[in-house]
């Protein structure tokens, strides 16, 4: 069922002011503070176009407060370092500039820097600001003027290149309090932004009005590390407006995640990565949002869920939302899109959103909790478009119902997904367009690449293949998701472009391409949680055919092409246990993993099995059903392991996929090679002793 009205209707509108953050050169007097000096009195004297410049290197503790001063020239706080000690404009802050920063620290749980009501005109460049350790803070920096109306708020402010931290072992609820307007933080570093309890974000407003500009940071909350809303504001029907959100790197180390080896022994409350309560007029684009799991919330990594948190806020809306170009991965879930609030109070809906252009991968319920799930839309969404990405992940595409009315307006086409178990599916309702039909008044659903699933399900006009390695892209196994000139999915989108995501399509003047900030700190990926003991031994193998074994290498060296080179393993798991092995060649296709004994060797009859193909791609298979895939490169080390009768399947002791098949005792290791000098390397074999 298509609509023209939910078409036209879904283009949400951008931003109408974007803030301007270039230098302007100081035309007043130059206030040096040295170490020991009055930094508060720097402040109080200095007058719009003037600079105070901070001794580098030196800490001024205490709780400094911006006045409000006349004028609209920028009074600048910087770093007395040399230009060239400091990264240019435009180029992101990070810890190793600690040494040349001066230090502004607050010695208790108030902030750190703090602006008076109406305080304005103030740019901050090399600052490292924080708190002492072993104290609690609330806010590092606060831009609040404790506003009740408009006239109150702080404005024109500006956070460029500083590098402001909470402590690893302290609670520090937020980086940055963004209750102000005609606000910027830009090349910055904002870290160790953490609480058990309760929420901590890098950057949350909720009692400004806006513009905001957040270009270029790296941005580390363990609730949410940015969101807008979460608490009533004090100024009648103040809406977070005209926000640009644009090449961050938003993470959370896993040294925060409770089952990683590098866990730093402290639970705080995890949530989300990016969440929007009341905002409108946002473009997110170009950032990379990575590593979120299941802790305090459900897994999901993008919230766009309006809240009337307090129930004083009713005019509260996410709307006119555009999520494109960025790289989403490693979370439980993907997308959560809610309609009216149906919790403390009524509130607007979310409308006119539009996620276009994304690579979402590695969205896994077995590495990081939740559900796996693409996009789930619920209550009463409005106008959604979902267009153009690329997506890996273990659950639903999409999960939907409402409780507050029909969902109004799904445009969903353009996207290469996996359909896993349930694809598009509802509560109490079917599978694809019996979901479709009976939770939105009006949908588009067509020109979409979808791995598995049954075309019958779904409207005309998709594409349904077997495996990724069907789509054509350039090199999966290196991450190129581009549609390579051979691929049947060029130019066949509803708009005549390639299908999926396309990494050199953006509106950024200067994008990543694909956008690719460094790694956060300890970022390593999880280690499996089952069994990594020591005493594995090497497989021995046996029943042999067109195969030989030279101690734990077994190589396919007789044979036409495509026939299969067989062999199992003397040794079988009646319980917890394991087979892993090395991938050492990446063009030579074998089919490798836990089998039950007595069965012949085939690959249709490995119960649990890796299938390893010549373009890079591994799959799971069991008894030849296709189940997930990954990439892989030589020297990945693959394992099935059986943890309490439960099958999983782990790459590099990452996991991967949890099979919904019960293990039927003893299970052998079990191998089938289909091209010549294929091998299955340093297969090793664990049994648990009871």
């Amino acid at each position: 069922m298509t609509s023209p009205k939910a078409q036209s209707e879904s283009a949400p509108e951008r931003p109408r002011v974007y803030l301007n953050t270039d230098y302007t050169p100081p035309t007043g007097r130059t206030i040096a503070v040295v170490a020991g000096g009055d930094f508060q009195g720097a402040l109080n004297q200095a007058q719009p176009g003037d600079v105070i410049t901070l001794q580098s290197g030196a800490t001024f503790t205490g709780n400094f407060t911006l006045p409000n001063k006349s004028g609209s020239a920028w009074i600048v706080i910087r770093s007395s370092a040399a230009d060239s000690n400091l990264p240019p404009p435009g180029t992101r802050i990070s810890p190793t500039y600690s040494n040349v920063l001066p230090k502004i620290v607050s010695p208790n749980s108030e902030p750190a820097i703090r602006a008076a009501s109406g305080a304005h005109h103030f740019r901050f460049i090399g600052l490292e600001i924080g708190h002492n350790a072993g104290s609690m803070i609330y806010a590092i920096v606060d831009f609040d003027g404790a506003q009740t109306s408009l006239s109150q708020v702080p404005h024109d402010l500006i956070v460029d290149r500083c590098y402001i931290h909470g402590n690893p072992s302290d609670t520090s609820r937020r980086g940055v309090a963004l209750n102000s307007a005609s606000t910027a933080v830009i090349d910055s570093y904002i870290s160790e932004c953490h609480e058990s309890g309760a929420d901590s974000q890098a950057i949350a407003g909720w009692n400004g009005p806006g513009p905001f500009k957040i270009v270029n940071n790296y941005l580390e909350g363990a609730g949410e590390n940015f969101i807008l809303g979460g608490a009533d504001s004090q100024i009648q029907g103040l809406i977070p407006s005209d926000i640009e959100f644009r090449r961050n790197h938003v993470a959370k180390p896993v040294k925060w995640k409770m089952d990683h080896p590098s866990y730093a022994g402290i639970r705080w409350s995890v949530k989300n990565l990016f969440e929007l309560k009341n905002a409108q007029r946002v473009l997110i684009e170009s950032n990379v949002f990575e590593y979120n799991w299941a802790e305090s919330q459900n897994g999901f990594a993008i919230l766009f869920t309006p809240r009337n948190q307090s129930g004083q806020s009713p005019w509260s809306v996410v709307q006119d939302v555009t999520f494109s170009n960025n790289v989403l991965r490693h979370s439980g879930s993907g997308f959560n899109i809610a309609g009216p609030d149906n919790e403390a109070g009524v509130s607007q809906p979310s409308r006119r959103i539009l996620i276009s252009n994304n690579l979402i991968e590695d969205i896994n319920s077995v590495a990081w909790g939740g559900d796996g799930r693409l996009f789930q839309i619920i209550s009463g969404a409005e106008y959604v478009t979902i267009d153009h990405n690329t997506g890996f992940a273990t659950g639903n595409i999409l999960s939907t119902d409402s409780t507050q009315g029909l969902n109004v307006g799904l445009v969903f086409t353009n996207n290469i997904v996996a359909h896993n178990a349930y694809g598009v599916i509802g509560t109490g309702t079917g599978i694809g367009l019996a979901t479709l039909t009976r939770w939105w008044t009006s949908f588009v659903f067509e020109k979409n690449v979808i791995v598995g699933g049954q075309a019958s399900n779904y409207p005309m006009g998709n594409y349904f293949i077997n495996s990724f390695s069907d789509v054509g892209f350039v090199d999966m196994a290196k991450g190129d998701y581009r549609l390579s000139s051979s691929s049947q999915y060029r130019n066949a989108g509803t708009d005549g472009q390639d299908i999926g995501y396309r990494p050199d399509s953006s509106s950024d003047p200067n994008p990543p391409n694909p956008p690719a900030p460094p790694d956060p700190p300890n970022s390593d990926p999880p280690a499996s949680s089952g069994p990594t003991p020591s005493g594995a031994q090497p497989v021995a193998w046996t029943q042999l055919v067109q195969a030989a074994a030279n101690g734990a290498i077994l190589t396919k060296i007789a044979g036409c092409a495509g026939c299969e080179a067989t062999a199992v393993s003397k040794q079988s798991v009646a319980g917890d246990g394991y087979f892993q092995f090395t991938a050492a060649e990446l063009n030579k296709e074998r089919w490798v993993g836990l089998m039950r004994s007595g069965k012949t060797v085939s690959v249709r009859n490995i119960d649990f099995a890796f299938l390893l193909g010549g373009v890079g791609i591994a799959s799971i298979r069991e008894n030849g059903v296709y189940r997930a895939e990954t990439t892989y490169k030589a020297g990945d080390v693959f394992r099935v392991a059986v943890e309490q009768g439960v099958v999983k399947y782990y790459k590099n002791n990452f996991p991967i996929y949890q099979s919904s098949v019960a293990a039927t005792y003893p299970l052998a290791a079990a191998a089938s090679i289909l091209d010549l000098a294929g091998t299955v390397s340093n297969g090793a074999v664990w049994l648990a002793t009871p």
